[in-house]
C-alpha cells in the first residue's frame, strides 16, 4: 500500500548533517511516509552516512552523475509514490509534528496548490541563528499581491517544507527546468501561484541550515550575485505562461496589475501579453526586470504585423518605441541620487561633531 506523504530530499556533500535530517524524519508522529534521498554524486561521506540507517522507508536513490538540485527533485518525484509531497534539503530537519501537521493541512485545502510552513534558522551547530539575514517571517499576503511582488521585486516565499498533491507537480511542475540554481525555488512558487490559491501556515515546521561561512550556492557571493541576474531573465518569462490560462489570464493579470493599469491606463491584452509584461516590467525598481521588459516590447515591436497591432491597441508608435529606453536607467538613476544624498547627511552629522569638538575645546581653553 502507498504511504500517504513521499519526502523529495535532494544531497549532496551533507556528511555532517544528513544524519540529522534522518532522525527528524524517523522522529515523526506521523509515520505513513517514504522519504527518497537522492544523493546528487556527493564527494564527502553523505551515502555511507545515508546507509547506516536500515528503517524501509528511508530510500537512496543514487545519481549517475552530478546534475543539480532540480535535477535530483525530478529524480526523487519519479521514484516517489505517496499521495502528498513534501519537499525539504537533507541538511535541514524537520520539527517532530511537521509531516501531521502538513498531513491535515493537505487534507483540509484540497484547492490548494501548495502549502507553505514557516522555518526557523540554524546554524551547522543546529544552534537557532541570531541573524537571520534574508530569512524573515512569510508576510501574508493574497495571491495577486505575491505575483505582484514576484514581478516586480523577486523571491517572497521559502521552498523547504513547501507541500503539494502528487498529481499538480506532475501537472504544473514537472519536469523542473535543470538550468536553474539561485532562483529554481522561485519559478517554482510563480508556477503553483499562476495555477491557484495556496495556504501559509502560521506553524514553524521546518529547521532550515544556513551557514554564511560555508561556500554554497545560496551564500551570498559575487559569483551568486551574478547568477541569479542572469537568471531572472529565464526566471520572468515564466509569467508569459500566464497565456495558458482560461481566458488569457487577462482576469489574473487585472488583478495582479491594478494600481499600475489604472495609473497608465495600459490594459493586458491576449494578443499581446509581452508588450503589456514588458510595460508592467519598465515599472520595477529592479534594473534586470526592466531589462527583461524591454527585451519583450522589442520582440513585440519587431515585425510590421506587431508595429501596426501595438499602434491599433495602445497608440504605440516609433517616437514611444525610443522613450522607453529611458525608463530601464530611471530607477538606478534615482538609487545613485539616494545614495550620494545618503553619503552627504552622513558627512554632514560628521563634519557638525567635529566642529562642536573644536568649539568646546577653544571655549574650554
Amino acid at each position: 500500500m502507498n504511504p500517504k506523504i513521499s519526502i523529495l530530499a535532494p544531497s549532496f556533500n551533507h556528511e555532517k548533517f544528513v544524519g540529522f535530517f534522518i532522525e527528524s524524519v524517523l522522529a515523526q508522529t506521523f509515520s505513513d511516509f517514504e522519504c527518497i534521498i537522492v544523493d546528487d554524486c556527493s564527494s564527502d561521506r553523505n551515502v555511507e552516512e545515508i546507509q547506516k540507517y536500515k528503517d524501509a522507508r528511508i530510500k537512496l536513490v543514487r545519481q549517475p552523475y552530478n546534475q543539480g538540485i532540480n535535477a535530483s527533485l525530478n529524480t526523487a518525484f519519479e521514484n516517489a509514490s505517496g499521495e502528498y509531497l513534501v519537499f525539504c534539503a537533507t541538511d535541514d530537519m524537520l520539527k517532530s509534528n511537521a509531516l501531521e501537521v502538513l498531513y491535515s493541512a493537505l487534507e483540509k485545502n484540497p484547492d490548494a496548490k501548495v502549502i507553505y510552513p514557516r522555518l526557523v534558522q540554524i546554524d551547522k551547530d543546529n544552534q537557532i541563528s541570531k541573524q537571520i539575514g534574508f530569512l524573515k517571517n512569510i508576510k501574508k499576503q493574497t495571491r495577486e499581491e505575491m505575483l505582484h511582488h514576484l514581478f516586480m521585486r523577486g523571491n517572497c516565499l521559502t521552498s523547504p517544507g513547501m507541500s503539494l498533491k502528487k498529481q499538480d507537480f506532475k501537472e504544473i511542475l514537472y519536469p523542473l527546468d535543470m538550468s536553474l540554481v539561485n532562483l529554481q525555488d522561485v519559478q517554482m512558487h510563480i508556477k503553483l501561484l499562476l495555477a491557484g490559491e495556496i495556504i501559509l501556515l502560521d506553524d514553524a515546521l521546518i529547521l532550515y541550515r544556513f551557514d554564511a561561512s560555508t561556500s554554497n550556492i545560496s551564500t551570498k557571493t559575487l559569483t551568486t550575485a551574478k547568477r541569479e541576474e542572469v537568471e531572472k531573465y529565464k526566471l520572468l518569462d515564466t509569467f508569459l505562461e500566464i497565456k495558458h490560462i482560461a481566458g488569457g489570464g487577462l482576469e489574473l493579470l487585472t488583478q495582479i496589475f491594478s494600481r499600475e493599469i489604472n495609473t497608465y491606463s495600459i490594459k493586458p491584452r491576449l494578443e499581446t501579453i509581452k508588450y503589456f509584461l514588458g510595460r508592467m516590467a519598465l515599472l520595477s525598481p529592479e534594473e534586470s526586470h526592466r531589462v527583461w521588459g524591454y527585451r519583450q516590447i522589442m520582440e513585440s515591436y519587431s515585425t510590421k504585423e506587431g508595429a501596426k497591432k501595438l499602434k491599433e491597441l495602445y497608440n504605440f508608435e516609433f517616437k514611444d518605441y525610443l522613450k522607453l529606453i529611458e525608463a530601464t536607467l530611471e530607477f538606478k538613476t534615482m538609487y545613485k541620487y539616494k545614495k550620494y544624498k545618503r553619503a552627504f547627511n552622513v558627512a554632514l552629522v560628521v563634519l557638525l561633531c567635529l566642529l562642536f569638538v573644536i568649539i568646546f575645546l577653544l571655549v574650554k581653553g
